[in-house]
């Protein structure tokens, strides 16, 4: 398993043991590391400084990693004249797993390319798209 770095979605082995600091209040138990030291993590909506022997990867399984989804950033800008009305996009925020059957590269798409990979955790697709592809664009769903 690949170690972890900054930007990274993780899971808490121990969710109860930290003040977790969401507007919707759910307890989803997916994080983004903010900060890896060698010692701890500082993740998003956790105040809490979390050693590295409290942090796990999340499973790419449709269960764990459900809340994750892809941005494409191609969205493209439109202008818009003065009195118009703006069109707005809305973001497709479902399974982002499911979504790379949809994307095509190299004669596949990326899910093919994922399962090719043989990865079994978040962090190790993404480190992929940032290494492979130069781009990271996988998301949490905060809108629990």
């Amino acid at each position: 398993m690949e170690k972890f770095r900054n930007g990274d979605f993780i899971r808490l082995k121990n969710l109860a043991n930290y003040q977790i600091d969401r507007i919707s209040g759910e307890e989803e138990n997916i994080f983004e590391i903010l900060i890896k030291e060698d010692n701890y993590v500082e993740v998003r909506n956790c105040k809490s400084k979390i050693p590295i022997s409290d942090i796990e990867p999340i499973p790419v399984n449709g269960k764990a990693d459900l809340q994750i989804y892809y941005y494409p950033t191609n969205l493209m800008a439109t202008y818009v004249n003065p009195g118009d009305s703006a069109s707005v996009t809305k973001i497709d925020k479902s399974y982002y797993y499911d979504l790379f059957e949809r994307i095509p590269y190299l004669g596949k798409n990326y899910q093919e390319i994922m399962k090719e990979q043989g990865f079994q955790y978040v962090h190790e697709i993404q480190h992929y798209l940032y290494d492979k592809l130069d781009h990271q664009r996988l998301k949490i769903n905060d809108d629990l």
